[in-house]
């Protein structure tokens, strides 16, 4: 994408983006100013170097018109630490090429992941709220051969005054991990971990799907996979989990969409068409299943 010549000026020596244009680009152009607010509230709490790259006037709250013009600093900010910001890369990329002004970055880290770790250290804090458990984060740790996102000790305390530990790894996977040789090397990782740190809980969050893996911890109250949350739907909506082969129907699709069965009901959102919303899943998965009025699928599957 290319930011437009009629998008783009130079006040003064200060590059600034049209909001006109911004509207009709961002996922949330119907409800903009709204977006604006929610997002600025969201930024306030970015690390200091994010925000000296703002300026004064939006750091206080003072946004433009319909009509005006963002400062590209601002404008950059806003797309990277929105909701849904996956959906604004190529905004960003546009601006920064055209204004040559790009978010500060942390050596081996990209500016989008820079935000979702800043959003995920609030989480953990108000873990310890609710469930006393105590994180230790630190970021870009080697372990073996590898360079990992962010390594997690979660400590707790047990009946008898003991502690115990369990650590995580949390993966931030952008768009380009979609492609070949970034998918077969995080395979290829992958199963080091599971071979040589059998400990460590490997998770993999994908930018699309980083909201909901938010609203999956703030519910759970706890670090989980979307994968193991997906699983978990699945489960609740098989007749029965004793046969080699799994079945879900219409009827039993019910299950994965009360809270009374599933704690993960908060991830269903289409009642009214459950088989497909389940399938979906068992594709996300790779499960492969014979689709029809049912959804039938090998049980080893899903345990795997």
């Amino acid at each position: 994408m290319k930011l437009p010549d009629s998008a783009f000026r130079i006040v003064a020596g200060i590059p600034q983006v049209s909001v006109a244009f911004l509207r009709k680009k961002v996922p949330a152009s119907k409800r903009f100013s709204q977006w604006m607010q929610r997002t600025h509230a969201k930024l306030s709490k970015a690390p200091p170097e994010i925000l000296k790259c703002c300026s004064d006037e939006f750091i206080s709250g003072q946004f433009p018109t319909s009509t005006g013009w963002l400062y590209a600093g601002d404008a950059l900010a806003l797309l990277t630490y929105s909701i849904y910001s996956s959906r604004n890369t190529h905004l960003v990329a546009a601006i920064e090429e055209k204004s040559g002004i790009a978010l500060p970055v942390a050596t081996h880290e990209s500016t989008f992941a820079g935000q979702f770790f800043d959003a995920l250290k609030p989480v953990l804090t108000n873990f310890w709220i609710h469930t006393h458990k105590y994180y230790e984060i630190e970021r870009e740790k080697i372990i073996g051969p590898y360079r990992v996102d962010s390594y997690i000790l979660e400590k707790f305390s047990a009946k008898g005054g003991s502690t115990i530990t369990r650590q995580y790894v949390i993966e931030f996977d952008e768009k380009a991990h979609k492609l070949e040789r970034y998918r077969i090397n995080d395979l290829k990782r992958d199963r080091w971990f599971r071979k040589n740190c059998p400990d460590i809980k490997l998770i993999r969050v994908r930018h699309e799907e980083q909201e909901l893996w938010f609203e999956a911890l703030d519910q759970l109250k706890r670090l989980i996979s979307l994968e193991d949350c997906y699983a978990h739907c699945l489960r609740t909506a098989c007749e029965s989990l004793q046969a080699s082969e799994l079945e879900i129907t219409s009827q039993s699709s019910h299950s994965a969409y009360g809270r009374d069965h599933n704690i993960c009901w908060f991830m269903m959102r289409r009642p009214k068409q459950r088989l497909r919303e389940l399938k979906v899943l068992l594709e996300r998965l790779r499960i492969p299943c014979q689709d029809g009025r049912t959804l039938r699928f090998r049980r080893a599957f899903l345990r795997r």
